[in-house]
């Protein structure tokens, strides 16, 4: 019995070289323990070290955005704060003027406006080309929208404008406008908005608000001969209408004065608001001499019609980048320019609608055949007698 017991502990007795297996198997499964514990430490510290340095970064970057943003956003409000200022706040020749400078907020907003950039990207789409295909949808919406008279230019067809440059500048029949012999004819399809006598040297371009001459003509010295008068006329082109100007008499072109100003609008209801407008825009003024003696034509630019161009100069650049500020006051550029010309006569032309101003020496016997409000076409005469 006991010899069967010792013979079964025997067998189940490891042997000394099953015992190093095992303690071998246990060391390296501590070791292997220890370098995956150790690894693991090692990945989470450079992770904690990475997630520190990434959160070093934001926290940087958030900041410095903030910064930024709260620049601009200051930066705004700076420059909005003297943009409200300016056009609340009258000057001192408003307060000291009312007549002729105002402080109506409406009128300085309307007048802060870029309208000359406007007009300049305005007059680089006008020489655009339009596809054929085209050209009969978006010039007769213009046709429509502003009543322009096709049935009176000498290219009816719109298809054949390949940009609104050349429609802007359609030429009308010669038989549509023949020209008066009267020595003085209108210079362009428009509607008068003032005419009358010149007093003192001061324009009425709107009733109850005049200005001095040199406001409006620049340096130019009418000398008016003591025994005539100077009378002066506004005439006032819409989109729809013929967009070129004649010479309203025979009379000798002298000199050329381009005046740098704003672009606003010519519109009756705006130059009522705003009666100085037509000081403050952008002009090129002819004078000389017919006659009777003093002789000026001005042709004044509005918004979209920043581009006036005269004939015997065609190196006349108008509404050019920075030549004037926010009052419309630029530097004028004076040039000889030697031209007779005879009624009728083309002088150049403009886009949209602009306005023509007649100021000239005439005898006080000089009788006019229109009223203000009158509709006018090129060629036909404005006076009865007395010239």
């Amino acid at each position: 019995m006991l010899r069967s017991v010792y013979l079964v502990s025997k067998c189940f007795r490891p042997s000394w070289t099953q015992l190093k297996c095992v303690s071998a198997q246990r060391c390296f499964r501590n070791y292997h323990l220890t370098v995956t514990r150790s690894g693991a430490n090692q990945v989470a510290e450079k992770v904690k070290t990475l997630n520190s340095t990434n959160y070093s970064a934001t926290s940087t970057r958030s900041r410095f955005i903030s910064t930024i943003k709260w620049v601009i956003v200051g930066t705004f409000i700076g420059f909005g704060s003297v943009f409200l200022y300016d056009i609340f706040v009258p000057d001192e020749r408003e307060l000291q003027d009312g007549k002729h400078y105002y402080s109506d907020w409406m009128i300085r907003t309307y007048c802060s406006f870029p309208l000359n950039a406007l007009s300049r990207v305005f007059g680089s789409l006008g020489y655009l080309h339009i596809p054929v295909c085209m050209r009969s949808v978006l010039l007769g919406y213009y046709v429509r929208t502003f009543g322009c008279r096709m049935d009176e230019a000498l290219v009816e067809d719109l298809s054949q404008y390949s940009t609104f440059a050349e429609f802007f500048n359609r030429e009308l029949k010669p038989v549509l406008r023949p020209i008066s012999d009267a020595a003085l004819v209108s210079p362009a399809d428009g509607k008068v908005l003032q005419f009358g006598e010149v007093s003192n040297n001061r324009v009425e371009f709107v009733k109850g608000c005049d200005y001095e001459i040199t406001e409006f003509l620049g340096p130019v010295d009418p000398k008016v001969d003591p025994s005539r008068r100077l009378y002066q006329m506004v005439i006032y082109l819409s989109p729809g209408m013929y967009h070129g100007f004649h010479s309203p008499a025979r009379f000798v072109c002298e000199n050329e004065l381009h005046v740098p100003g704003l672009l606003l609008s010519v519109r009756p209801s705006v130059l009522d608001r705003l009666p100085d407008l037509l000081c403050r825009n952008e002009r090129v003024v002819l004078s000389g001499r017919w006659k009777h003696g003093f002789f000026s034509m001005t042709a004044v630019a509005a918004t979209s019609v920043g581009d006036i161009s005269i004939d015997a100069d065609p190196n006349l650049r108008t509404n050019v980048r920075n030549i004037s500020n926010k009052l419309g006051e630029g530097t004028c550029s004076s040039r000889a320019l030697y031209h007779a010309y005879k009624p009728g006569e083309k002088i150049g032309e403009f886009r949209l609608g602009s306005t023509i101003v007649l100021i000239f020496e005439a005898p006080p016997t000089i009788t006019f055949a229109i009223e203000a409000g009158d509709d006018l076409k090129y060629g036909q005469s404005l006076i009865v007698k007395g010239v």
